[in-house]
């Protein structure tokens, strides 16, 4: 929590924020002592310090209440929710949904879609995982609601294989043809164990029916996807050219039974300059 003196003027007294209140420092110092009595008083918390204290807190139509902190004029206020899981009040949801994704390739949480104005977050805790929706008209956060339904926990961002930034950055097979091997390869998978590594500059999505889709067109949870194709540069026995599916990368397992990885610190590069690193470096095996 933020404490500041009640008599303070924060920048949130400007702003017109919806559910915006400040608990009183004095009343939260007798409820502790009440709650924990002679416990109450620890090197790491103090009743004292919350004399004549308040700190901004929020709380959305769901009866969800959140810290939240003082923020830039566009942004109002920040709302922090969990972790590394803070947003500014005054966003878009596209907005909002981009920084999650963000924030969640980098720490492991995952983040989900809903239609155009909603979005889900969730860690490995049962506790932190929310849906919150947004007024895109109106430029703000107008609920966070706990989600209750099951998901699955968070696994680190490298055995992401696939993630929708990804989806947006490559093109549908075929696309590149008229840049050839100047085609940039935007991701990079590798074998921790078996010395394999994939680049790929194109990818679609196949279809039970046999059609082939863009990847930024499909959801990934839809049950007509069969796979996913990309074409790019292998680099194994041989160095080549060619197609791989994100099924074979999935199912692949090295000597110690260790997954494909995704790159997270590869530099989109392109398939001329790999080819030509890679067998720079055999040269000098």
């Amino acid at each position: 929590m933020a404490w500041t003196e009640k008599e303070q003027q924060t920048s949130l007294d400007k702003f017109p924020i919806h559910g915006l209140y400040f608990l009183d420092g004095d009343i939260f110092a007798q409820l502790w002592i009440l709650k924990y009595g002679e416990k109450a008083q620890s090197p790491f918390f103090n009743p004292e310090w919350l004399k004549d204290q308040k700190s901004p807190q929020i709380e959305f139509p769901s009866g969800e209440v959140f810290d939240v902190w003082d923020s830039s004029p566009e942004a109002e206020a920040t709302v922090h929710l969990f972790g590394e899981m803070d947003f500014s009040y005054r966003s878009t949801r596209d907005e909002a949904l981009a920084h999650a994704q963000r924030i969640a390739e980098v720490v492991g949480y995952m983040v989900r879609a809903r239609g155009e104005t909603q979005f889900d977050v969730w860690s490995a805790e049962d506790d932190e995982r929310f849906t919150l929706t947004y007024d895109n008209a109106d430029r703000r956060m107008i609920n966070v609601e706990r989600l209750t339904e099951a998901v699955k926990s968070p696994i680190h961002p490298a055995h992401l294989l696939i993630t929708d930034e990804i989806r947006a950055k490559l093109p549908p097979l075929y696309k590149n043809e008229n840049l050839g091997l100047n085609a940039l390869a935007p991701v990079k998978y590798f074998s921790p164990a078996a010395g394999w590594t994939w680049y790929a500059s194109e990818a679609s999505a196949v279809m039970r029916d046999g059609t082939y889709k863009p990847l930024s067109k499909v959801d990934l949870d839809d049950p007509q996807l069969e796979d996913v194709i990309f074409f790019g540069l292998v680099i194994g026995f041989e160095i080549e050219f060619g197609n791989f599916s994100l099924s074979e990368l999935q199912s692949a397992h090295g000597g110690l039974g260790l997954p494909i990885e995704r790159d997270l610190y590869y530099q989109p590069t392109t398939l001329d300059e790999l080819e030509r690193q890679h067998r720079e470096e055999r040269w000098r095996r």
